[in-house]
């Protein structure tokens, strides 16, 4: 068959330069393998379409005889196909009849590579979006604070269904500090999975899916400082915080810190009792404060001590109580904690359940002015990529465009941790 391997001088075709490319598309990407997919379906084909996706339902059950009806809350979320990356390759037409492996070498790995680092570092940089958190700021990850990472999951009914739906994406430095230690932990010594062929995938280990990953990024706490309070004269609940005390026209807060307020603790989701741990919260944007330290701060999630209410299609006022996510509201004064050094960058780590993060990556239009124009889809795992052709008739050159479309977004915080370890110089 030398039509299709580009030995004895013909040509390779595209349709097995596009395998090729998904093959080595899928093998490049880690934690975009790791969230919520199945929405390809549902999205007409273009940049800026978007797609909703409802969530699950929260209820309370009622003691006794007495019925006791829940009203039900739509919640639901937008993810948006606003992500495009596409590389450029130009070849010769001799090019076309190397083999398919020297062929992929010398120009599909490095392009495909591209893009899936582009979408993998997407997922990721959403992840940053995760308000739980468990460790020492600081300290290298161990066996014994990533077991129990997996015990505040459950503390907080992140489902645990088997290894497969929980995973942890870690950095590479971490990778290597838990890999020694559990040459230590276990008879026998070496890495866990070590057998894998997997990008980054180094095996199961305390109920989770374990990866590492050079993208996973690094955090700078805000510069902090004061003495922060709350400030209002009634208990603050919701995304929006009024504060004072702290140091004067500063930024005193990051995008993504994590931030607690004393008296309003962590809940169990489906029982409502305290876990014992402050409810921790995740800033939403950069935060500076006034000449006089005064400063508000949005935060995710909204919070609900279980009074919050909402109003219906029909103009119906609905209690949110299933929806309780704290212990209390803010009261006046309460300190603000935030979680890190001021002004020190930290590796992060990543925990989650499949369907804290969804990612979306529909069919791309193909323009029907092009020489040639195709694109593959993976039913396995829902990816497509597309490559237009152009041809270069005075310099007998060929330019093959390969795209990639995507949109990605946090649709349920609450199945997420992520943890700061060691400092970065």
């Amino acid at each position: 068959m030398p039509q299709t391997t580009g030995v004895g001088g013909k040509l390779l075709t595209n349709d097995l330069i596009l395998k090729e490319m998904m093959w080595q598309f899928k093998n490049n990407l880690v934690a975009c393998k790791r969230v919520f997919r199945d929405l390809e379906k549902k999205v007409v084909n273009g940049v800026g379409n978007s797609v909703s996706v409802k969530k699950p339902y929260q209820v309370l059950s009622t003691e006794g005889r007495t019925l006791g009806v829940q009203p039900l809350v739509d919640e639901t979320e937008t993810i948006t196909i606003n992500r495009q990356r596409n590389v450029g390759l130009r070849f010769t037409i001799q090019d076309r009849t190397l083999s398919i492996q020297e062929f992929s070498a010398r120009y599909i790995m490095p392009a495909v590579g591209q893009i899936a680092t582009q979408m993998d570092k997407s997922v990721l940089d959403v992840a940053r979006e995760a308000h739980f958190m468990y460790g020492t700021p600081g300290s290298n990850l161990s066996y014994d604070t990533f077991t129990f990472i997996k015990a505040h999951m459950n503390n907080v009914a992140i489902p645990d269904e088997g290894t497969d739906l929980r995973s942890a994406i870690i950095n590479e430095i971490d990778a290597a500090y838990i890999s020694q230690a559990l040459s230590t932990v276990f008879a026998g010594g070496g890495s866990i999975g070590k057998e894998s062929i997997q990008k980054g995938y180094m095996g199961p280990l305390a109920g989770m899916e374990f990866y590492s990953s050079q993208l996973v990024p690094t955090h700078t706490v805000g510069a902090h400082g004061g003495t922060p309070l709350a400030n209002s004269a009634t208990a603050q609940t919701g995304s929006s915080i009024i504060t004072d005390g702290w140091t004067a026209s500063t930024q005193v807060l990051n995008k993504y810190d994590v931030i607690t307020f004393a008296g309003v603790y962590e809940i169990n989701p489906i029982t409502k009792l305290s876990t014992g741990r402050l409810k921790q919260f995740n800033v939403t944007a950069n935060v500076t404060s006034d000449g006089t330290g005064n400063a508000t701060i949005t935060i995710s999630p909204a919070l609900n001590d279980g009074t919050l209410t909402t109003t219906d299609v029909e103009g119906t006022t609905v209690s949110l109580a299933a929806y309780q996510n704290a212990s209390a509201a803010i009261a006046n004064n309460a300190a603000i904690t935030v979680v890190g050094t001021a002004s020190t960058t930290y590796r992060q780590n990543f925990y989650l359940h499949k369907n804290a993060i969804a990612l979306c990556v529909p069919d791309m239009y193909l323009p029907e002015s092009a020489v040639k124009a195709s694109k593959i889809s993976d039913p396995e795992s829902g990816l497509t990529l597309s490559m237009t052709q152009f041809y270069d008739g005075t310099n007998h050159l060929e330019t093959v465009r390969l795209d990639a479309i995507w949109g990605v977004k946090m649709i349920n915080p609450n199945l997420i941790f992520k943890q700061y370890t060691g400092v970065i110089a």
